[in-house]
């Protein structure tokens, strides 16, 4: 059996977020990734079984990194404040990761892409907000215990906005982010 390259790894990992950047999930396959990461198809079947692997392995370390890696809050502010310190681990996390939150937008939008068994987890709710979520629900200051509303109305009004502004290579300013994290306050927590 051949030895794993680390160097080869990252760049079949940096040429999928490449090819589904440009060119959309459905387009890509093994062949198509070998050859943008200078490799040959077999030595890209070392690394990954079938485009299903490879978007379910990529898709697990792109969702630790944007997601699962957001700090815990401070417990000991109020919990809208909470809610503002994960939001902003969230855009910092999307600020330095661009085309990986491309990479993970898109196969939140075609989860038949991924490995059944991760299909139904392509949320954008990890572990800090969850505990935001909670807190708030036993304190009774949500408008809503819909966890999906919530999402709809902080999350993924968040990463839209870096998804376009990375799509125009333009950053998403503090005072932008500041006005979001606002607004999202309004309509997840009572006054």
């Amino acid at each position: 059996m051949r030895k794993r390259d680390e160097k080869k790894l990252i760049a079949l990992e940096q040429a999928a977020f490449d090819l589904v950047q440009e060119n959309g999930i459905s387009q890509l396959s093994i062949s198509k990734l070998a050859k943008r990461a200078g490799v040959s198809v077999a030595t890209a079947y070392i690394y990954f079984e079938n485009k299903s692997d490879l978007l379910g392995h990529l898709y697990q370390s792109v969702r630790e990194q944007l997601i699962d890696g957001v700090p815990m809050p401070a417990e000991n502010v109020v919990v809208t404040e909470q809610f503002a310190q994960v939001m902003r681990g969230y855009a910092q996390n999307f600020a330095q990761a661009p085309k990986e939150l491309n990479f993970m937008a898109a196969l939140a939008a075609n989860p038949e892409y991924l490995p059944e068994a991760m299909q139904t987890d392509t949320t954008l709710l990890g572990p800090a907000m969850l505990t935001v979520i909670k807190r708030a629900y036993l304190q009774k200051q949500l408008m809503t215990d819909n966890v999906d509303l919530i999402v709809a109305q902080a999350l993924e009004p968040l990463q839209w906005l870096y998804q376009a502004r990375a799509q125009h290579q333009v950053k998403v300013q503090t005072i932008e982010l500041d006005e979001l994290i606002a607004m999202a306050t309004r309509a997840i927590f009572k006054s």
